[in-house]
């Protein structure tokens, strides 16, 4: 699979209400992120800028294989903390998937 990339895990953790509000930044950090419902629960993710393709924001969907899957002699990570790493593949936008629209306010729209 030549489209496969190598992530880092940065955080695992669950959160339980009240929590203080996450933010994820692109250009540090990086905004890869799955959730995954431990008991029934709403999760509210606001994009601001939301995605705009024509704008360069595209969202982005990803298949995850444990790092062993595609190991090999040259790996790149040795240091005994491979579960830490992921082999992402892109993937189709999900059928079940509904997101709601947002509306961009620029400094070219009026409010």
């Amino acid at each position: 699979m030549s489209s496969l990339r190598l992530a880092r895990l940065a955080v695992d953790k669950v959160v339980n209400a009240p929590n203080d509000t996450s933010v994820l930044y692109p250009k540090s950090g990086g905004n890869l992120h799955c959730f995954t419902a431990v008991t029934p629960c709403a999760v509210l993710d606001i994009l601001a800028p939301p995605y705009l393709e024509a704008a360069g924001r595209r969202c982005t969907y990803y298949h995850d294989y444990p790092y062993s899957s595609f190991a090999h002699g040259d790996e790149i990570v040795d240091n005994g903390k491979e579960q830490e790493y992921a082999w992402l593949a892109v993937v189709d936008t999900p059928e079940d998937l509904y997101m709601r629209p947002g509306r961009y306010i620029g400094p070219d729209i009026q409010r």
